[in-house]
């Protein structure tokens, strides 16, 4: 057994239930979640029925669980990120987690927006959609605050107005480069991203225009760093 740390608490994760989230991922992402029965999970994890109900105890809990585990990957992600440049560079990175930019991160947004749809007549998924966005938006706005007091964003600055509008604008960006890929392609979404920061905070110190989006690469000049989950409220750095 091994222990993880993810943002709805701590959970200890066994083989057969790493077997299970796998299979849960992979049903999900590829066929839907109409099609994450029990049986099906079972089968695609190569153990019985018995066990996924050792964990699960009808499909609600096993969805509901699928949910939270892709949440908490994505944001142990993107709170992860280098620390290295401006906090908007820094903010700029943990918001690409978000996006499906790699084939890791397209399966994670597929089985996400399976599910955010689904939360909006599930009052079980709703609550764990409001604690990821409400999580979301109160990162970003810590990020925009401590900007704005190192000088690094517009003094007049809102930072809980704009956490609120850049978060929607991700979880749209999302949904239009699953839905409409040819219309949303990656570059695009990214430059849509980067122009909307720009109206708010500086993202450009520590960015390698040459680097993958998402990577975490930065130019060689060492810059601050900032570490924003771990920031205390109302304090400074």
């Amino acid at each position: 057994m091994h222990s993880t740390s993810v943002w709805f608490g701590a959970v200890v994760i066994t083989d057969s239930r790493q077997r299970l989230l796998d299979a849960l991922m992979t049903i999900i992402s590829e066929r839907g979640l109409d099609q994450a029965s029990l049986r099906e999970v079972a089968t695609e994890a190569g153990v019985s029925v018995g066990t996924v109900q050792y964990y699960c105890r009808s499909k609600d809990e096993m969805l509901q669980m699928a949910f939270e585990h892709v949440i908490g990957r994505i944001l142990e992600r993107a709170t992860g990120v280098e620390r290295a440049g401006h906090v908007g560079a820094v903010l700029r990175r943990g918001l690409l987690e978000f996006l499906p930019l790699d084939q890791g991160r397209g399966v994670e947004a597929r089985v996400y927006l399976a599910f955010a749809a689904r939360a909006a007549v599930t009052p079980r998924l709703a609550a764990v959609q409001h604690r990821l966005m409400s999580r979301s938006r109160a990162l970003c706005a810590q990020a925009l605050a401590l900007a704005r007091e190192r000088g690094q964003a517009r003094p007049d600055l809102d930072a809980e107005g704009a956490a609120v509008a850049i978060v929607a604008m991700v979880d749209g960006l999302l949904l239009h480069m699953l839905s409409d890929p040819t219309g949303m392609p990656a570059e695009v979404a990214v430059g849509v991203l980067d122009e909307h920061l720009r109206h708010y905070v500086d993202i450009d110190v520590g960015i390698d225009s040459d680097a993958a989006p998402g990577t975490g690469a930065h130019a060689g000049t060492p810059h601050d760093t900032t570490d924003i989950e771990h920031q205390e409220e109302g304090g400074r750095s």
